[in-house]
């Protein structure tokens, strides 16, 4: 399980930093396209991920991890945060919630 983890969260990683760049990330709160790909990169990595690790997610699991991303990057990139710092706890709950994920394929899949 540890290594799944590490190789999820690695894969997450890729795909909520690098891969999104800065374009992706100053767009996908104002035009819906842009959240879509992001959501579908992040979704598409994961779900790669696991399969590498020997487990393949259905098709109900990937729409809950797409969806479940959509919403906590929507809430975020539309500013509900109240003016918060970026990097201050909204970032560490978007995290978490992404982990949370992660977590949450790796228990549903044993």
């Amino acid at each position: 399980m540890t290594t799944k983890f590490l190789v999820l969260l690695f894969a997450h990683l890729l795909a909520d930093y690098p891969l999104q760049g800065d374009f992706l990330a100053s767009q996908k709160g104002k035009r819906l396209i842009m959240m879509i790909t992001h959501c579908g990169i992040w979704t598409g990595c994961i779900s790669v991920a696991a399969h590498l690790c020997g487990t393949v997610l259905g098709l109900p699991t990937i729409a809950v991890l797409f969806f479940v991303h959509f919403i906590a990057d929507e809430v975020k990139a539309q500013g509900w945060y109240c003016n918060a710092d970026p990097l201050g706890w909204p970032l560490w709950l978007d995290q978490t919630i992404h982990v949370g994920q992660i977590i949450g394929v790796i228990v549903s899949y044993r």
